[in-house]
C-alpha cells in the first residue's frame, strides 16, 4: 500500500467519526432548542383564560419544526382525530398508549393545559 493511500485511509477513518459526531451534536442541538421553545410555549399556554384563546405551538423534538396540524385553541383539541393525537405525542416523544381520553389528557398536559377542561 502506498503512503498516499495509507494517508487517505487514515483521513477517512478520522473524518467518518467526526462527521458522525457532528450529526449527533446537530440532533442534540435541535432537540435542546425544541425543548426550550416548548417550555416557553407551555408557560404561555398555561395562562390562557378561555377555551378560545390562541395556543402557543409546540415543536417536534426530532425536527425542531412546529408540529403540523396543531390546534389553534384549547377548544379545538377535542376535535383532533386519534391519528393526529398519536402523531403529536410522537413528535413530543410522550407516551402514546392508553385510551383516546388518556392520550388527550396527556396531550393537554404536554401543551401546558390542565388535563381535563373545566
Amino acid at each position: 500500500m502506498s503512503t498516499l493511500s495509507t494517508k487517505s485511509a487514515a483521513t477517512l477513518a478520522i473524518t467518518a467519526p467526526q462527521d458522525e459526531l457532528a450529526q449527533r451534536l446537530e440532533k442534540l442541538e435541535t432537540r435542546i432548542n425544541a425543548i426550550n421553545v416548548n417550555n416557553i410555549a407551555r408557560v404561555a399556554s398555561c395562562r390562557l383564560r378561555s377555551a378560545f384563546d390562541q395556543l402557543h405551538v409546540l415543536h417536534s423534538l426530532k425536527t425542531g419544526r412546529p408540529i403540523e396540524n396543531y390546534p389553534t385553541s384549547p377548544k379545538e383539541i377535542a376535535k383532533l382525530s386519534d391519528t393526529l393525537v398519536d402523531a403529536m405525542l410522537l413528535a413530543l416523544e410522550a407516551e402514546g398508549t392508553g385510551t383516546k381520553e388518556q392520550k388527550m389528557e396527556r396531550l393537554r398536559m404536554q401543551m401546558g393545559l390542565t388535563p381535563k377542561p373545566v
